[in-house]
């Protein structure tokens, strides 16, 4: 999943393309084990099972390892191997792309399943997971509300598939000295979403990689049986590079280690894209992959005890496909290819279909012309989400079993105490621009557009009827911000006695106020009810407030 970026959005590079754009990058800095130990803001209330993961986690992989010398038993090395069940949708979401892609929205997203990517090390041997390379679990929580949106998500109906590795940075598997150190950054970061469904996202140097490939497989059948232990389900699916001819020798040895170190295999996700030499019949390529790495997969298969029946084999394999202008010149992804590609699903039961991305499932409009290779565009002509909808069809879930594990959601009301209140309360006497983030009744809501007296929580019938749409709820680990006072005499002290002339500075309450015109008498502190009658203007960033936001 691999395209040249083009950036058609003159916004503050706050967030990084996870796919190689060049944009001002965020510094991570040292992650502290209490940062990684974050299972309390995702607690249940009640907890059905109170296991502090990551405090666990690698002691039991430890016990685990030494315990797991036998054999497990050939039948269990493809999950639910004699099941075939209906295929299922799960687009890619560039998480950390700008502008933000809003998947926990039914307006933005159709599909049950999501796959976000992608979680990576900061750098060579630092075995600590990030988005993108730029951003701690911890950062992405607090810059791009990841956390929270997953959970809202979840409470939709829909599950999060975190993807590890992808095609640019340093994968954990190769960042990890050891097995158990990269499980417990696995766990550790599947924790953090609440989430018990992986995509491992292996290609270029990860691929080459042939011992960080052994090292992520036993790291995987070590967590695998951790949470086994703890009577959960690892769903874990391969994401890997393919041409028409299948997969090449060095992706078929990756399915052959997983097996090897015994890891209960949900599917092989194809790639299905940037082929080279241009096709110019995508579908037909798309297809011609898939049946050439399904004729491998019934030979390897069986070699470590799966013995599978052709659809069995086609239930355990997914595509994904590069929707409109792929990398390659000349190859493009259409609609009808869509169309046949989700028929052709269909008819095999095939386990999972992708795409790459529903950043890019729009047109790039009639400003453009000819082929456009975008990462927030497809193009191609087509209706907003228009690939989405083709492959929605797919109505199959990533965990269709009773018996299997679903991810642990908090309760559906967030938390409603003004001191967890992350942004504002929202006021219907403030004006707020297009990004202003707000809390109303216990949940986050970020402006889509300028408005003043709309409620947030007010029910409309259709999502174009509210200048807000809803990012989630307030955690329970939430917390109101602080904003950092000046120290006395950094500017004169406000003085209702005072004529201010336009320019002044003042400090009220620690904080600094500009005159935006003659006053006198008149409080810096009336400014935060109402921003536009007020002649201050506040020097410092308002929590909630976007990048230069006007005062």
């Amino acid at each position: 999943m691999n395209y040249t970026p083009e950036n058609k959005y003159p916004l503050p590079p706050r967030v990084v393309d996870s796919r190689g754009l060049s944009h001002n990058l965020v510094t991570i800095g040292e992650i502290s084990k209490h940062d990684l130990d974050s299972d309390e803001a995702f607690q249940e209330d009640p907890p059905k099972i109170r296991y502090s993961f990551p405090k666990l986690f690698i002691g039991l992989l430890l016990i685990v390892g030494v315990l797991s010398g036998g054999y497990y038993g050939v039948n269990q090395v493809i999950a639910n191997s004699g099941a075939v069940v209906p295929t299922f949708f799960s687009p890619y979401v560039d998480a950390t792309l700008t502008p933000t892609y809003q998947f926990q929205s039914a307006s933005f997203n159709q599909a049950m399943q999501t796959t976000l990517g992608f979680v990576v090390a900061p750098g060579a041997n630092q075995c600590v997971p990030s988005w993108g390379g730029y951003y701690t679990l911890k950062q992405a929580n607090q810059d791009i509300n990841l956390q929270r949106r997953a959970v809202e998500y979840n409470q939709s109906g829909g599950q999060i598939m975190i993807s590890f590795g992808g095609q640019k940075g340093v994968s954990l598997a190769q960042a990890c000295s050891n097995p158990q150190a990269l499980a417990s950054a696995y766990e550790t970061t599947m924790s953090n979403y609440k989430t018990n469904v992986m995509d491992l996202d292996i290609e270029t140097t990860g691929l080459a990689d042939f011992k960080a490939v052994q090292r992520n497989a036993a790291a995987v059948s070590l967590a695998q049986k951790f949470y086994a232990k703890h009577h959960q389900q690892l769903v874990v699916w391969l994401t890997l590079p393919v041409n028409t001819n299948g997969l090449q020798d060095n992706a078929k040895s990756v399915v052959r280690q997983f097996l090897l170190h015994h890891v209960q295999l949900a599917g092989v996700n194809i790639m299905t894209m940037d082929f080279g030499p241009p096709e110019a019949n995508m579908f037909q390529a798309v297809k011609q992959a898939a049946e050439s790495t399904h004729t491998q997969l019934m030979t390897i298969f069986p070699q470590y005890g799966a013995h599978l029946t052709s659809r069995q084999t086609w239930n355990r394999m997914g595509i994904t496909v590069m929707i409109g202008q792929n990398n390659s010149a000349g190859e493009i992804f259409t609609t009808s290819d869509a169309s046949l590609l989700q028929s052709f699903a269909a008819s095999v039961r095939l386990g999972r279909v992708s795409m790459w991305s529903l950043n890019r499932d729009y047109s790039c409009g009639q400003l453009f012309t000819g082929a456009v290779l975008s990462n927030t565009c497809s193009g191609v002509n087509e209706n907003a989400l228009q690939f989405s909808s083709i492959f929605a069809k797919l109505n199959g879930r990533v965990i269709p079993k009773k018996g299997a594990q679903a991810p642990i959601i908090i309760s559906q009301q967030g938390s409603t105490n003004p001191a967890n209140a992350p942004y504002p309360i929202w006021q219907p006497n403030v004006p707020y621009q297009i990004g202003y983030k707000v809390v109303w009744q216990g949940n986050v809501y970020e402006a889509k557009y300028y408005n003043e007296a709309v409620n947030p929580g007010a029910q409309v019938q259709f999502s174009y009827q509210t200048p807000w749409i809803l990012i989630g709820p307030v955690l329970k680990s939430d917390h109101a911000p602080t904003i950092p006072t000046l120290a006395p005499g950094t500017y004169p002290k406000w003085s209702p006695t005072v004529a201010y002339n336009q320019g002044a500075i003042v400090l009220y309450q620690g904080l600094p106020y500009q005159a935006k015109y003659y006053t006198v008498g008149s409080s810096p502190g009336a400014e935060e009810a109402n921003p536009t009658g007020s002649p201050w203007s506040p020097m410092f960033t308002i929590p909630g407030e976007p990048p230069n936001s006007p005062a």
